[in-house]
């Protein structure tokens, strides 16, 4: 795990090496980095970490992120001299952490922990950096997310500083606030709620059309927990606005079917199939594109990247084409653009800190995958 905390003119790199053991923590001195006008002209995406700053000829000082899994998200700050400009920061931690950068398991990483507590005030300028922590993991609410994690951690994380792969939906919600939608993933009621709390007001999930037809997928039986999460409706006429696949699906044969259907009909589950060329397009969402991900199991599990591929391949061969989607999470362009936002609400809080500037916009920062990352 990796931070960057920089004064005025000289940067430091504090390297946090996780051992078997323990995690030690080292510092060294990177010298001069930044010009007084400015931290860095733009984002760079190069390779090795070992050459972390790169000096050009007749360009200002810029930071070099790794081409490995971890990468570094950076927002260009102008400052004074003579006054403390935030630090910018990025923290992440090898494989086989399980839940990402902070924890393993149930159980919070040490290194992540001090390094959460230098961003939160205990370093060297007493100042709180700003940060957010990125992830493409979901299924319950930030609320809930947030209060768990701060129980391992045994420090508070707000909702405000932590985005799901779903956060990001709050963005677009307006497009769907008063439409009917389908929302796949998650366990019972849970993602229904998320989507209501966003703002979405007319959510619907399968296992409530399966509830409506069991003819829909007669080789799905509901649960009683999920014969419980049940919202009763007429779904004959309902025209499905979008299908937004939130959290990893739990039935793939039932969500399929559905979404194929209402593709198909232009969005009325009960409507006949209309012609590629005259139908109504739904739109279709996918929140997190990772293939797999690591669980307690030591190979990797399939994600939402998984069923995406799953959906598409059964459409193709219904139809003969794939059909065009959405994509947000980790390492979309979209959902780093949501987190610059929610950052740049922080630093206008912070008084400490000047205005923030985008440059490079001709050519948006991509940067490589990763399970989850720390934004300062």
């Amino acid at each position: 795990m990796n931070l960057l905390a920089c004064s005025s003119h000289t940067a430091f790199f504090l390297t946090l090496t996780q051992h078997t053991e323990k995690s030690r923590i080292k510092m060294r001195r990177l010298g001069t980095l930044c010009s007084q006008s400015y931290m860095c002209s733009k984002y760079v995406n190069v390779t090795p970490i070992s050459s972390f700053v790169r000096h050009r000829t007749g360009e200002s000082p810029q930071l070099v992120l790794p081409s490995i899994r971890f990468h570094l998200v950076l927002i260009p700050i102008r400052f004074k001299v003579h006054k403390l400009a935030s630090p910018l920061a990025f923290t992440d931690l090898p494989p086989p952490v399980q839940d990402g950068v902070l924890i393993r398991g149930d159980n919070a990483l040490p290194a992540a922990k001090h390094a959460l507590s230098i961003l939160d005030g205990n370093n060297r300028f007493g100042i709180k950096i700003p940060y957010l922590l990125l992830t493409n993991g979901g299924g319950v609410s930030e609320s809930a997310r947030c209060h768990k994690l701060s129980q391992q951690l045994g420090m508070k994380i707000d909702p405000e500083r932590f985005i799901q792969a779903h956060t990001v939906l709050k963005s677009v919600v307006h497009k769907y606030a008063d439409l009917p939608v389908l929302v796949l993933g998650g366990k019972g009621n849970t993602l229904r709620k998320v989507a209501e709390g966003y703002g979405f007001k007319h959510v619907y999930t399968t296992l409530d059309i399966l509830a409506w037809n069991r003819s829909v997928c007669p080789l799905h039986d509901h649960t009683d927990e999920e014969r419980e999460s049940v919202k009763t409706a007429d779904f004959s006429k309902t025209c499905f606005a979008a299908i937004i696949v939130f959290h990893d699906p739990q039935n793939w044969f039932l969500d399929i079917q559905v979404m194929c259907d209402l593709i198909q009909s232009g969005g009325i589950l009960d409507g006949p199939y209309q012609p590629k060329h005259t139908r109504k397009l739904v739109d279709l969402v996918f929140c997190n594109p990772d293939l797999v991900w690591k669980s307690d199991f030591d190979r990797p599990r399939l994600g939402q990247g998984a069923f995406k591929e799953a959906f598409q391949g059964v459409f193709k061969s219904l139809t003969g084409a794939p059909y065009p989607y959405t994509q947000f999470g980790k390492p979309t362009e979209a959902t780093y653009k949501f987190a610059e936002q929610m950052l740049r609400g922080q630093l206008v809080e912070n008084s400490s800190l000047d205005s923030v500037l985008v440059t490079n916009k001709s050519n948006p920062f991509v940067p490589p995958q990763s399970d989850n990352c720390i934004f300062v």
